[in-house]
């Protein structure tokens, strides 16, 4: 298994398993998209260039070419801009009613990890940890000194990795209808 910088042709891979996160999210623009026109939007969000490699930046576990995890973030000056990209795709996108809006989830000096997810068939197998583990160089390269994420207070599976890969509770908010613990960690 090799951890790099995402590819656009990633981007159908990649859009699959963030899916599954917006899906868990329920959140109301949502509830009409078919699985097929979320699949479509994200698969046209994950092969910008902004989202890769510029304001915000894609990291995949692979093994060949298939996609096993996927780690997405920025840094939280970028916040602003990166969801203003997702907000303008998903509103030209067929099947939504207004645009997919996140936001207010980073604090200053954070490279935020807005998603990270594992294909299900992998899961338990130390993907997540193995994408964690290296997030700290990948970070540190671009010139960040923190790493921080949101792990919905229903899911202490996902806390309990994230405690053992060194990040510490900073906090709580809401994001949609549902609370979260805000985590960091110092690179």
């Amino acid at each position: 298994m090799e951890i790099r910088k995402a590819q656009p042709q990633d981007s159908a891979q990649i859009a699959a398993l963030i899916a599954m996160i917006y899906r868990d999210m329920e959140m109301p623009v949502l509830k009409n998209v078919s699985d097929a026109g979320l699949l479509a939007m994200l698969t046209k969000l994950y092969a910008m260039p902004e989202n890769l490699a510029g304001l915000a930046q894609t990291f995949v576990a692979v093994n060949d070419d298939h996609v096993l995890g996927v780690a997405f973030g920025h840094p939280a000056e970028n916040e602003v801009a990166v969801n203003e990209i997702l907000a303008k795709v998903s509103a030209a996108q067929p099947g939504f009613t207004g645009p997919l809006e996140l936001g207010g989830e980073a604090r200053p000096g954070e490279w935020y990890l807005s998603m990270l997810a594992v294909d299900p068939q992998t899961q338990g197998q130390g993907i997540g940890s193995q994408l964690l583990t290296a997030l700290p160089k990948l970070v540190a390269d671009l010139g960040e000194t923190k790493l921080s994420l949101n792990v919905d207070d229903g899911n202490p599976r996902a806390a309990k990795l994230y405690r053992r890969q060194g990040f510490t509770v900073d906090g709580q908010l809401m994001i949609g209808v549902y609370p979260y613990a805000h985590m960091v960690k110092k690179i």
